[in-house]
């Protein structure tokens, strides 16, 4: 059995077409979606509806959860850009209609396939980061309570990660729409779309990342065409890969 397994896509189509593109070549059984699809890119509206058309299991994640609640007032919690993120995200929020909103509803807070359990963050939140810096013994307090699957994936972080411990293993495959590494004294968004490809054989589970580039252009075009605010600071955080 294959599965692909993507996630955070946070309203950035051209990240999630090229994915997509990338994923139908490999030819997967199953797809599973990882959550936070909408908030934070200038296709807000199309990502929920491109997710939809998949008819594959969705998780919700924490920006998934946000958009069915009132926006939230800015905080000031005193990092670069704050601001300027929060303004796009409630231009995001304000974006969905109705219809879009009924089908995040729909999304699960944990997908659980056979020897396989997907999760946003964690099984017990959907903000918690399960990532390398994780304790183990945490790691195994939520084994313990929330499925003995040998296979866990889990989003977030948008850092690709394997895990190996004691009789299961954990990944992360990424984000589709909003990676992101430290240059210099900061940090950048990549153009590329992130995923992984879970095969199931009699040996156990084999994990497989994917990188697929694309046109970091059009996508600053599309970002300061969609009328987000801040729109020449968001397009100029993108680089390409």
């Amino acid at each position: 059995m294959r599965v692909a397994v993507f996630g955070d896509i946070h309203g950035n189509l051209l990240a999630l077409e090229a994915a997509l593109h990338a994923i139908r070549h490999d030819a997967p059984d199953t797809l599973v979606c990882l959550g936070d699809v909408a908030m934070g890119g200038p296709h807000p509206r199309e990502c929920v509806q491109a997710v939809a058309a998949l008819g594959c299991p969705v998780v919700r994640g924490n920006a998934d959860r946000l958009t069915l609640e009132p926006p939230s007032p800015f905080r000031n919690r005193g990092f670069p850009g704050e601001r300027e993120l929060h303004a796009a995200d409630h231009w995001s929020h304000v974006q969905l209609t109705d219809a879009e909103r009924d089908v995040i509803r729909t999304y699960q807070s944990v997908v659980s396939l056979p020897d396989l359990l997907c999760v946003h963050g964690s099984p017990e939140r959907d903000d918690e980061a399960l990532e390398s810096a994780t304790r183990g013994t945490r790691l195994e307090e939520l084994r313990a309570s929330y499925g003995s699957q040998s296979m866990w994936v889990a989003g977030h972080t948008h850092q690709p990660t394997l895990r190996s411990l004691t009789g299961w293993r954990l990944a992360n495959p990424g984000s589709v729409g909003l990676p992101f590494e430290a240059r210099g004294e900061g940090f950048v968004n990549l153009a590329r779309a992130e995923y992984a490809l879970l095969d199931h054989t009699r040996g156990g589970w084999q994990v497989n990342f994917r990188r697929v580039p694309y046109d970091v252009e059009s996508l600053r075009r599309d970002i300061r065409a969609c009328g987000m605010p801040h729109a020449d600071w968001l397009a100029a955080e993108w680089v390409a890969e």
